[in-house]
């Protein structure tokens, strides 16, 4: 059992719930290892590390972003915590900036996803995901410009905070918070899916339903989605919630979760965030690198099994 600590926070309709409330670790996982804490330099203006992901082109880079009522703002730092660059993205709005993770995109180059995909009380009918080329990461400042996607879900507005692109530039979006359905029964978690052709098709695009995790948002207090993303050979996919890590095997192709190899569960409580929010691959093994929103929050890195 969860142990919790009733009061008023920030989490939309999770109210109730106390995301300082100190929890009971058994059979949250194995805790994860190895852990390191990094404290952020040179970054006074990132203050809500909402997502993280590591470059897989620039060894040691990772891009992050604050979420919303911030400007619209991408930066970077290595695994030292050294600012490695911040960039005003041009041509984007942060209404509710919850995911960034990086991907191919045209001209055989990497680009930086950005997911203006929060909607906590899912009201909004248009959410919107901006991709940039990657920058190099040298430090200093400068601008970027950005590409906009429009889209909507097939089936009503949805709360997201996980997302990851695929090799062949699919973007995934996995829903975070309690979902019932027409019983009142308790939903798993829904994958999402938007094909790489709706960057050209000039219009919004719509997120089909494409999979679901063996996790049910809601199904304890502090188990809603607040991040995913893919390791650097994308046979893994770290899905995590405010205190766990959930690790799955993926087709390094397609991307999606291969439901015949079970997935581990790793427990995130040893890292003391005060609220916990990305996750990002450091290598295939395991190594993660999490960040937690709040100003003057370090990063951590750490370490958790993988599926055999």
């Amino acid at each position: 059992m969860l142990g919790i600590v009733a009061a008023c926070d920030r989490f939309g309709s999770e109210r109730g719930v106390r995301f300082g409330a100190r929890v009971n670790t058994d059979s949250m996982g194995v805790p994860a290892v190895d852990v390191s804490t990094i404290a952020l330099r040179g970054l006074p203006e990132l203050i809500e590390n909402s997502g993280v992901v590591m470059s897989l082109r620039q060894r040691g880079v990772l891009f992050s972003i604050n979420d919303s009522d911030n400007e619209p703002t991408l930066f970077a730092f290595d695994t030292t915590g050294e600012n490695r660059g911040v960039w005003s993205v041009v041509g984007s709005t942060n209404v509710d900036w919850e995911a960034v993770t990086v991907g191919p995109c045209p001209g055989s180059r990497d680009c930086v996803y950005i997911g203006d995909v929060g909607d906590n009380d899912r009201a909004l009918t248009s959410r919107a995901i901006y991709r940039v080329g990657e920058p190099r990461a040298i430090g200093g400042r400068g601008s970027v410009v950005a590409e906009r996607l429009s889209y909507s879900y097939e089936d009503g507005p949805h709360d997201v905070e996980a997302m990851y692109v695929t090799a062949y530039g699919e973007v995934v979006l996995i829903t975070k918070r309690r979902l019932r359905d027409s019983a009142g029964k308790l939903r798993p978690a829904l994958i999402y899916s938007l094909p790489a052709a709706a960057w050209s098709a000039h219009r919004q695009a719509v997120a089909r339903l494409v999979d679901s995790l063996p996790l049910v948002p809601g199904s304890a207090p502090l188990d809603l989605i607040t991040d995913a993303g893919l390791s650097p050979d994308r046979r893994h996919l770290a899905v995590r919630t405010y205190v766990q890590a959930y690790l799955f095997a993926t087709d390094p192709l397609t991307g999606r979760l291969d439901h015949s190899v079970a997935p581990t569960v790793c427990s995130l409580v040893p890292l003391g965030e005060p609220q916990g929010e990305g996750i990002a691959w450091l290598n295939n093994q395991g190594r993660l690198v999490t960040t937690s929103e709040g100003d003057g929050v370090p990063i951590h890195l750490a370490t958790c099994p993988i599926p055999d």
